[in-house]
Order: C-alpha cells, then structure tokens, then sequence
C-alpha cells in the first residue's frame, strides 16, 4: 500500500512539472521594484568605457574620422524615489567634452526604445526639423557598431545609453522598462 502512494505521489509530482513547463508564466514572480531597481543598476555598471570611432562623410566630399570615448560609471538607483543616477563622462579626439553627474526619474519616462546609434542620430536630425537635404547632406558611420537605449521624457528630453553588446542593450532594456512600468512611467516605444 505504501509503494503503490509514493508511486502515485511521484506520478502526480511529474505530472504537476510536466504542466507548469508547459504554462508559460508558472511559477514565475514578477521582480518587486527593489530588485528591477537593482537590475538596472547591475546592467548599466556593467558598461564601462567605450571607445569608438565616427565616420563622416558630408555632400561635398569631405570626410573625417574622429575618435570618441564615452563612460558610465558610479551607478545608483534609488527605489524610494525611483530615480536612477550615474556619473556620464564623454572624450572627443582623445580631449575631455563632458564630465557630468546625472539623475533622472523613471516616473518621468514617456517612452522606452532600442535602436542602432546610426538611427537615434537620424531621429535627432528629424526631432531638429532638418532640412531632407541637411539630413542626406552628412553620413554618420560608427565603429564598432553600437545599440542605444533610449529612455524619452517631456519636452525631447532623452537619456540615452550606448552599448556594444546587444545582449546587454536588451537586457539593460528590459530592466529600464520594467522599473518604468513599476514607477508609473510609460513604456512604449517610440
């Protein structure tokens, strides 16, 4: 009698794995804000320091080739508040452009896109209300190639951050998103 239960329990027990593999969310809890806000932090810090290279080539002919370097570091999040926060430093031909703390809000968050850097520049020029022969006028190539994720708020305001992994854009993406929708933002693409 004993054998035949445990028999009939570890059949049971398979058969409960069987549909919980099946159903696609079984088991699966949503990350409590702490834990997205921490996500992010963990994604973004793993970044570090880029160096990539611009090619330009404009109507006339000319071209240049410029060497950048753009660097996030010190990330913080802030559950409470939802604020994320980060030290962004930026060189240009190896001269420093940028050096700056910055902090935003994930409330303040309109929409969530990731695209290739080439395209978040054409975005920038038809944001600007560039001329279309403006626009053609100047060819922007970078390497190596890199994925941006874009978090807008009002007014065409942005934070943006490059990544050359597509992976980690995904994955830092993901988490922006989710903390997004944790903190009353909006996450849509754009």
């Amino acid at each position: 009698m004993k054998i035949r239960n445990w028999t009939a329990a570890g059949v049971l027990g398979l058969m409960t794995l069987a549909l919980a593999a099946q159903a696609p969310n079984a088991g699966v809890v949503a990350a409590s804000l702490a834990e997205t806000m921490k996500s992010i932090q963990n994604e973004l810090s793993q970044v570090g320091k880029l160096n990539f290279v611009i090619h330009t080539r404009d109507k006339e002919g000319g071209n240049a080739t410029v060497e950048y370097s753009t660097e996030v570091s010190n990330v913080a999040t802030d559950p409470a508040s939802c604020t994320v926060q980060y030290h962004r430093k930026r060189w240009m031909g190896g001269e420093v452009a940028s050096d700056e703390d910055v902090s935003f809000s994930l409330r303040e968050v309109l929409g969530l896109s990731v695209m290739t850097v080439e395209q978040h520049e054409k975005a920038i020029f038809e944001k600007e209300k560039t001329s279309p022969e403006d626009r053609q006028a100047l060819h922007m190539q970078f390497d190596p190639p890199m994925l941006m994720v874009v978090a807008r708020k009002a007014g065409d305001k942005e934070e943006g951050f490059a990544f050359t992994d597509e992976q980690m854009a995904r994955r830092a993406a993901k988490a922006i998103g989710r903390g997004v929708e944790l903190c009353g933002g909006k996450n849509v693409p754009y």
